[in-house]
C-alpha cells in the first residue's frame, strides 16, 4: 500500500460491442469508440468530467488514425473540457489493463483522485506492420518466431496442447459467448455505438454455426508440418472495439455515494521468453496473487484473455484454474481481441459478472506480444 493508504476502486466499467474487422465499425473512427465509452462513464456515474484529473488510454498500434496521442484527440473530439489532459500508452495487448493499473497506482499514491481509463483498437482502419531491429531479426529467425501465430504453435508443441483440445476450447468460448449474449448478461456492460448505418448494439464475433466438425475442417496457418495445430478457428479474430472504467479514490466514492464495482487489490507485470509469449499470464498471476496474499482457490472468477486456445489452455492447466470460473461468458476467440481494448474489456466483463454472482475476488490476466504478462486482482466490496 502506498504512503497515502488510499485505495483505488472501479466505480463503473463499460465497453462497446466488439465488431468484426470490416464489420459494423468499419466507418467509425477510433476516437468515436473512445468517446462512446467516456460519455457512458460520465452519464452512468454522474461524475462530471470537470472532476477528471487525467485520462489514460491504452492503444497497441499508435499509427495513422491512432497516432499522435489518441487520448488527447479523443477528449477534444468528444467535446470534453480542454482542461483534461490525456496520455496514450502501449503495452501491446496489455495496454488498457496497464492504463487501469497505472491509474490505480496514482490514486493510491495520493497524487490523483478521479481517473477515467480506456482502451481501443481499430483493426479495420489501421495497417499493422512488424518492423524489427536487425539484431532481433538475426536472433529470432528473421522475426518469424516472434509472430503471434508462431508463438502459439510453439506453446502447443512445447507443452503438448493437442489440436482437438484447442478446437474444443474454441467451441466452448463461442457457446458461452452466445449464451451470455442471448441471455442478456452483457447488457449491463455494453454501450451501443451509432454508426453511419445505424446502431451497433451487440458483439459480432460469436458464431452460432460453429461446431467441432467446422473447427476440425479449418487449415493450420502458421505451420505446415504434421504437428501444426493453430487455425483461424482456435485463435482470436481481428476486431474493433473500446472499453473503459472510472477509477477513483475509495474515499471519493464514499463521500459522493458512488456505487463501487470493485477494488484494485494487486497487480503485476512480467517478462517471459518472447518465443512463447502466451505463457505470460502464469508468472504474472502468481506475482499478483502473492502480492494480494491470495491463492488460486480464493478466486471466484477469472478472465484469461484468449489470444489463442493453445496458450489459454496451457495457462489454465499450469495455474490449476477450474474451467467453471474461467471466461464463463466466453472469451476473445469468440468475442474478438481488439488489442489495446482487450485488457479493459476483460476487466469490465469480470467486474460485472463478479457483481452478478456476488463473488468476492476476480482476476484479469493476459499475455502480451514480445513476451510479457499482465495480471490484476480485484475485490468486490
Amino acid at each position: 500500500m502506498s504512503h497515502s493508504d488510499e485505495r483505488a476502486v472501479i466505480v463503473d466499467a463499460v465497453r462497446t460491442p466488439q465488431a468484426k474487422k470490416d464489420g459494423g465499425f468499419a466507418d467509425v473512427y477510433p476516437e468515436d469508440l473512445v468517446v462512446a465509452v467516456l460519455d457512458a462513464l460520465a452519464d452512468r456515474t454522474g461524475v462530471s468530467p470537470d472532476e477528471w484529473d487525467d485520462f489514460r488510454l491504452g492503444c497497441a498500434n499508435q499509427e495513422n488514425e491512432q497516432g499522435r496521442n489518441l487520448a488527447r484527440q479523443s477528449l477534444l473530439a468528444g467535446g470534453f473540457p480542454e482542461s483534461i489532459p490525456g496520455a496514450t500508452l502501449s503495452r501491446l495487448c496489455g495496454s488498457s489493463l496497464t492504463a487501469l493499473n497505472d491509474a490505480a497506482r496514482v490514486v493510491e499514491s495520493g497524487d490523483g483522485v478521479v481517473y477515467p481509463i480506456a482502451g481501443v483498437e481499430h483493426m479495420s482502419r489501421i495497417p499493422f506492420s512488424a518492423w524489427l531491429h536487425p539484431d532481433l531479426e538475426a536472433r529470432y529467425d528473421g522475426g518469424d518466431s516472434l509472430s503471434m501465430g508462431k508463438t502459439a504453435e510453439t506453446v502447443a508443441r512445447r507443452y503438448g496442447i493437442s489440436r482437438e483440445d484447442q478446437d474444443a476450447f474454441a467451441l466452448r468460448s463461442h457457446e458461452r459467448a452466445l449464451d451470455a449474449r442471448s441471455s442478456g448478461r452483457f447488457d449491463a456492460e455494453i454501450v451501443p455505438v451509432e454508426t453511419p448505418d445505424g446502431f451497433v448494439a451487440r458483439d459480432e464475433g460469436p458464431r452460432e454455426e460453429t461446431s467441432m466438425d467446422v473447427l476440425e475442417s479449418l487449415p493450420t496457418v502458421f505451420a505446415d508440418d504434421e504437428a501444426a495445430s493453430v487455425t483461424p478457428g482456435n485463435a482470436s479474430p481481428l476486431t474493433d472495439g473500446a472499453a473503459g472504467a472510472l477509477v477513483t479514490a475509495e474515499s471519493y466514492a464514499e463521500a459522493n455515494d458512488l456505487p463501487v464495482l470493485g477494488r484494485v487489490v494487486s497487480r503485476a507485470v512480467v517478462g517471459v521468453d518472447p518465443e512463447e509469449m502466451g505463457v505470460g499470464p502464469i508468472p504474472a498471476t502468481r506475482a499478483a496473487l502473492d502480492e494480494a496474499g491470495l491463492s488460486v482457490s480464493d478466486l471466484d472468477l477469472v478472465e484469461l484473455n484468449e489470444a489463442f486456445a493453445s496458450q489459454s489452455l496451457h495457462c489454465k492447466r499450469e495455474l490449476g484454474l477450474d474451467d467453471e470460473i474461467v471466461n464463463v461468458n466466453g472469451g476473445a476467440i469468440a468475442l474478438g481481441h481488439p488489442l489495446g481494448c482487450s485488457g479493459a474489456r476483460i476487466a469490465t466483463t469480470l467486474l460485472h459478472e463478479l457483481d452478478r454472482r456476488d463473488g468476492q475476488y476476480g482476476l484479469a490476466t493476459m499475455c502480451v506480444g514480445f513476451g510479457q504478462g499482465v495480471a490484476t486482482v480485484f475485490e468486490r466490496p
